[in-house]
């Protein structure tokens, strides 16, 4: 019971203390999830941050992917906060696996909160995105 309360206290990392490629794409994911539950056209600025159309693109789909599988809320830290949320670290870790086409390790990663089906539509977009990303 100690070793849980203890994992529990632990605080998550600072994004500025993160690699940057993995702050820059949570930072991303932000404004993609905030305009997109806002209406806001951020289709401009992402281009900017990851390096083209193609990339803006699909971390669109990739955000609205994920929030129809995640089973709750997805959640994300406002895009000035330097504080992450749990979501934000499995993010990066979910892109890690997939930029070295880790399916079995995704799934080790997310069957615990994911079915079959919904890492099955995610791992691809994962893919995608990672496959147009050049920032």
């Amino acid at each position: 019971m100690d070793e849980i309360i203890e994992k529990l206290a632990l605080s998550l990392p600072d994004i500025r203390k993160l690699p940057s490629v993995e702050a820059r794409l949570i930072i991303a994911f932000r404004l993609a999830v905030v305009a997109s539950r806002n209406a806001y056209d951020c289709f401009d600025q992402l281009s900017e941050r990851l390096g083209g159309r193609l990339a803006a693109t699909r971390i669109l789909i990739l955000a609205e992917t994920i929030g129809f599988a995640w089973p709750e809320k997805f959640q994300i830290g406002r895009p000035c906060c330097s504080q992450t949320t749990p979501d934000e670290i499995w993010l990066a870790a979910a892109l890690r696996l997939a930029a070295g086409n880790n399916r079995p390790a995704f799934d080790s990663l997310s069957c615990e909160m994911l079915g079959d089906g919904e890492r099955e539509r995610i791992f691809p977009d994962l893919r995608n995105f990672v496959a147009a990303y050049t920032g």
